[in-house]
């Protein structure tokens, strides 16, 4: 399958200051792009680090921004994610990243039209 076969969506998660996630779904294969949300814009508009550069001016937009998580969920629950070297501060960090990660493997099934197995499912 090629990357036109596939289908983008792009939303928010986590509130105010959470993380962006820009998908490209197949029926079997969902890859994921992740950003943070460091700030907002005078028109509450997310702001991201900026790739070139932390030391420079956020962005507005994702596709300039540093991805804090690279990665895939597969039809059959295996999955594999580039985290980088992210740094958490604190509980609260740990408390949101356990948060994105169960949301991208329940999402990714979502958006590939698949059920996961019981065994999956969180009880």
């Amino acid at each position: 399958m090629s990357d036109t076969d596939k289908r983008p969506t792009v939303e928010d998660i986590l509130g105010d200051f959470g993380y962006r996630l820009a998908w490209s779904v197949s029926d079997h294969w969902a890859d994921v792009v992740v950003y943070e949300i460091v700030g907002r814009d005078e028109n509450n508009k997310a702001l991201f680090n900026n790739k070139e550069a932390v030391s420079e001016p956020d962005v507005e937009s994702h596709a300039e921004a540093e991805p804090v998580l690279t990665g895939f969920v597969k039809w059959d629950g295996c999955s594999q994610f580039d985290m980088g070297n992210q740094h958490l501060c604190g509980a609260d960090s740990f408390t949101k990243h356990i948060a994105l990660l169960r949301h991208i493997y329940h999402r990714a099934f979502e958006l590939m039209g698949r059920e996961m197995y019981d065994e999956w499912v969180e009880k």
